[in-house]
């Protein structure tokens, strides 16, 4: 999952990360392809990091595991704590590696 990220000076309703899956959810008008993700400019770069982080975790649930925005975003927020990149390739087994537990 290729994932381009666009820096924008300001996102709706003072979020600091945006995914086309939670725009959607979130009523924010989308003007990126699908495989885009808005963060904040400016953002300190730890902040940053686990943004990007949570918004791939999170899009990727939502686009690739039907889940909704409520289920996802307390996923991706469990990511983050891993302090870890969200990985692009071989996804399912490298979450299985570290443990992280989406599926019920």
């Amino acid at each position: 999952m290729k994932i381009h990220i666009k820096y924008k000076k300001k996102i709706p309703y003072g979020f600091i990360g945006m995914n086309r899956e939670a725009s959607g959810h979130c009523k924010v008008k989308w003007k990126n392809n699908n495989h885009t993700i808005e963060i904040k400019k400016g953002l300190p770069k730890g902040v940053n990091k686990s943004t990007i982080a949570h918004e791939k975790c999170e899009l990727y649930l939502m686009k690739n595991k039907n889940y909704n925005y409520k289920k996802a975003h307390k996923l991706a927020l469990n990511f983050e704590k891993l302090e870890i990149p969200f990985p692009s390739k071989n996804i399912k087994q490298k979450l299985k590696k570290v443990k992280f537990k989406y599926e019920e």
